[in-house]
């Protein structure tokens, strides 16, 4: 194999900060994220029990499989690019002109590309729709979709470019400046009009259209309009590897939303599960009943995810500026330590206390969802750990492992839908889901050894799994056998016992417990 491409330059003599700094700074930004990441998903995963108030399970199927449809048409309307222009600020970091150029030709390209797109759907979305779904028209919520893509591109680049600079109260303010327009638009809408479902479409447009205004203004004073050929071949062949990656990413998502809709298709041949699903044939269609459970049950997924994501976004670029320094193993073992720490105590958090929200908050309409939550969450713990193996691949630019990794996960996926579907119902595709993301954990790693060797602090790492297991065998077995009220304290007990032997383990403490992957020292990061 040869040599992958080293780090251009950027961070050589920059000044890093002492350890402790840069540790207050990953979770001051961490936090700051989390914020953003909770406005933002408001209401897709954290009004969810509200909305199962006022929409029938066939309407929230919809808004699930739309929004699965969003993320893949955003992908087709920015092809990973938003990727290359995070990697490479760290080359341009101190060349403004050269930084201007590239972005703006990443600008210049991602809008006139997702301009020709959106055309191009418009014109053939009504007949792809009808060859790909039996119950969603492409009038009007596949049209709400190309809208919402477009206007969306134009915060690619902005959001890149604050990630990469650690701007996080900058990216969060525009995030949640988002997310009120969506949120209050969005449930007056459904809440208080006869537009049902539509009331969605209508407040995620309307928030679009309104941040969309402080993105072109930062464009227009910062990066502007430009057009270099080499700059953008240069980030089409960082980035494109990364679409089928993304694509097959993007996969896992959505695979079980399309076989669940065509099992549940003919009530005469569905899954066994779809008795309990206490489908109503005046509220929809079975299918789009099962859907909308579905997509209720990844409210917890999506929690967890959340965590994951802004831990990502604040560590990414201090990973990144502090692994090319051999100085830096320790705090780069702590910092994975923290980053698996707060994923996976979501993910505990959620697999214990999902069945329990489900009774407590959902609409006795969803209620199956209790048996299909706590394994998405389990999956969640796994999307999570995927992010740290994932940087190492980017760090060394070594994209073309990528996709061929993501792909063997998308195809597992699919392939245990096919089975699993028919066989166990939204239960087997929650399954599903679950594997497929260990596959996709199991394969970073190991494409990421084949370059280097992160080091793991695994004594800290082994109290934490132990810990969190227990707690999770205890907080599964006290489910359905208490009064609710009972149970929400049981469980709430257990989970902050579990915190306090963490504390009583020093998991929290400074003491650096540095093993590498092979349980060597701090060795430079080399490789193989």
């Amino acid at each position: 194999m040869s040599e992958p491409e080293q780090p251009e330059g950027p961070t050589e003599g920059l000044a890093l900060g002492s350890e402790g700094a840069r540790l207050r700074r990953l979770f001051a930004n961490t936090s700051i994220y989390a914020v953003g990441q909770l406005g933002l998903q408001l209401i897709s995963a954290f009004l969810t029990p509200i909305l199962t108030l006022f929409l029938v399970p066939a309407d929230f199927g919809i808004w699930s499989l739309s929004m699965m449809l969003l993320t893949g048409f955003s992908l087709l309307y920015n092809p990973a690019l938003n990727g290359a222009v995070t990697r490479f600020y760290f080359d341009h970091e101190h060349d403004d002109e050269q930084r201007r150029r590239f972005q703006g030709t990443i600008l210049s390209f991602i809008v006139i590309w997702a301009g020709g797109l959106s055309l191009l759907a418009l014109i053939a979305g009504p007949w792809l729709f009808d060859a790909a779904f039996a119950d969603l028209p492409f009038w009007p919520y596949g049209a709400f979709v190309v809208v919402i893509a477009f206007v969306g591109v134009f915060g690619a680049v902005p959001r890149a470019m604050w990630v990469a600079a650690e701007r996080s109260k900058t990216f969060v303010s525009v995030t949640l400046l988002a997310s009120s327009v969506n949120l209050l638009g969005s449930l007056g809408l459904v809440a208080f009009t006869t537009l049902g479902v539509l009331g969605l479409f209508w407040g995620r447009t309307a928030s679009v259209v309104v941040v969309a205004v402080p993105y072109i203004v930062f464009c227009v004073r910062h990066v502007g309009l430009a057009w270099d050929r080499t700059e953008l071949r240069r980030a089409l062949v960082f980035s494109l590897p990364l679409v089928l990656h993304l694509a097959a990413h993007w996969i896992l998502g959505m695979s079980d939303r399309v076989l669940i809709e065509r099992y549940y298709a003919d009530p005469a041949s569905a899954p066994l599960d779809a008795l309990e699903l206490g489908h109503d044939p005046e509220a929809g269609t079975l299918a789009l009943s099962a859907l909308g459970i579905y997509g209720a049950s990844y409210f917890f997924i999506e929690a967890v995810n959340m965590i994951a994501m802004s831990m990502n976004r604040a560590w990414v670029p201090q990973f990144t500026r502090a692994y090319n320094h051999p100085e830096e193993r320790p705090f780069v073992a702590r910092s994975i330590s923290w980053f698996i720490l707060a994923v996976a105590a979501m993910s505990v958090a959620m697999i214990v206390l999902s069945p329990t929200a489900v009774r407590l908050l959902f609409d006795d309409k969803y209620s199956f969802a209790a048996e299909v939550a706590p394994i998405l969450a389990a999956g969640g713990l796994f999307q999570g750990i995927y992010y740290i193996y994932v940087a190492g691949l980017f760090y060394f630019k070594a994209n073309r492992l990528i996709p061929f990794i993501t792909v063997v996960s998308g195809l597992t996926n699919i392939g245990l839908n096919i089975m699993w579907i028919p066989a166990y119902g939204l239960v087997g595709a929650a399954w599903a889901t679950l594997v497929g993301y260990l596959v996709l954990v199991v394969g970073m790693r190991w494409g990421c050894r084949r370059l280097t060797r992160l080091p793991f602090e695994r004594k800290r790492l082994a109290r934490i799994a132990g810990t969190l297991s227990v707690a999770t065998v205890i907080g599964v077995a006290l489910d359905d056998r208490l009064a609710l009220g009972w149970e929400i304290a049981a469980k709430l007990a257990t989970l902050g016992l579990a915190a306090l032997v963490l504390w009583r383990l020093d998991v929290f403490s400074k003491h650096n417990n540095l093993q590498s992957d092979e349980g060597a020292g701090p060795e430079a990061p080399t490789p193989d």
